[in-house]
């Protein structure tokens, strides 16, 4: 018997042994449900936002609902995402975070804009102005079940892009009253205006019968900005404006007026003359990055920042800048993106 027990020890020797030497198995993660709430459909926010999952390998499900521009759905959404009480509730763009994640209580917006779900982790993205708009206050971070990322350009850097194309003394903009954060960027523009000098005139689209922005109002309006003298037309983080870009940079050319686009959307669908822009992609990565440290990590949202894409892109439309006889700088041909047509 003892012939046979050297031979059984050296075996569970040699399989301890392999156990020992043998890699870590990999543990696997529970999954993470995300509700995601959006404001017109899909875009490439979202592709980027799954994408980064994806490439991960993280475990991520998805239940997916649009406003579709109706802000009155906010109440059975947020009744919805009560219900299904998912790890973590995704926002985009500013009516729909602010009828969801709410302003900070603590600021004056927040009377206006009450939080409605505050006991689920919330990243937004696409929110053009998140101070000015009571979201977060000026330390960028919300202290509460909150943060996210802005695709806009701070105001004065996108100013001074302006001028860094050709001397600027007068801008103009044609935005909606009734979006908040297209009031807020205006105002924004005003105050850095007033700072550098600059006159900016504003022209209101006006509503129609049923109470919407008219886009037919789109040609009068570039017309009347245009006869005043303006270097440029901005483009500002506007629903409206992103959606009938295309319409508006066609009058302005028309005009002979130089226009300048404050996002992509706005930029890759018209023919506008530049612009400086977060790609769209890269902002749904950037939430995702968030979102992961709040679902995998266990990070508190209200101690991650709220901030825009660390780099952005200057785009400018040569064939455009040719056709209006204003081309660019040669200082900036040395950092600009060069683009001949609409993608």
């Amino acid at each position: 018997m003892h012939c046979l027990s050297k031979p059984r020890s050296l075996v569970r020797a040699a399989a301890a042994l392999a156990l020992l030497l043998a890699p870590p198995v990999a543990v696997a993660q529970d999954g993470k449900s995300i509700f995601m709430v959006l404001w017109r459909g899909e875009t490439a926010v979202e592709q980027g936002f799954r994408g980064y999952f994806s490439e991960k390998g993280l475990p991520v499900t998805y239940e997916v609902v649009s406003v579709d521009r109706d802000t009155a759905r906010l109440p059975e959404i947020v009744a919805r995402i009560k219900a299904a009480q998912p790890d973590l509730v995704y926002t985009w763009g500013t009516p729909v975070t602010l009828g969801i994640a709410g302003a900070d209580p603590d600021l004056a917006q927040g009377e206006a804009y009450p939080p409605q779900v505050t006991d689920l982790p919330i990243v937004f993205s696409m929110v053009s102005q998140p101070v000015l708009s009571g979201v977060v206050d000026d330390t960028r971070l919300s202290h509460r079940n909150v943060t996210g990322v802005s695709h806009v350009v701070p105001m004065e850097t996108q100013v001074q892009a302006m001028q860094a194309y050709m001397p600027v003394d007068r801008i103009a903009t044609i935005y909606t009253d009734a979006e908040p954060n297209s009031a807020q960027a205006v105002a924004e523009l005003k105050a850095v205006g007033e700072r550098y000098g600059l006159r900016i005139d504003t022209y209101t689209v006006p509503l129609d019968a049923d109470g919407q922005p008219d886009p037919a109002s789109i040609p009068e309006l570039v017309a009347e900005a245009a006869a005043a003298g303006p270097q440029f037309l901005y483009l500002g983080p506007d629903s409206f404006l992103g959606e009938y870009a295309a319409e508006v940079a066609d009058a302005a050319n028309a005009a002979g007026l130089a226009t300048f686009a404050s996002t992509e959307r706005s930029l890759t669908s018209s023919d506008a003359l530049y612009g400086l822009v977060a790609p769209y992609y890269d902002v749904g990565r950037f939430a995702a990055q968030k979102a992961e440290a709040v679902l995998f990590d266990g990070v508190d949202p209200g101690a991650i920042p709220v901030e825009t894409l660390p780099s952005f892109s200057y785009r400018v439309r040569l064939d455009v800048a040719q056709r209006l006889g204003i081309l660019p700088a040669m200082s900036l041909m040395d950092y600009a993106e060069i683009m001949e047509g609409t993608p």
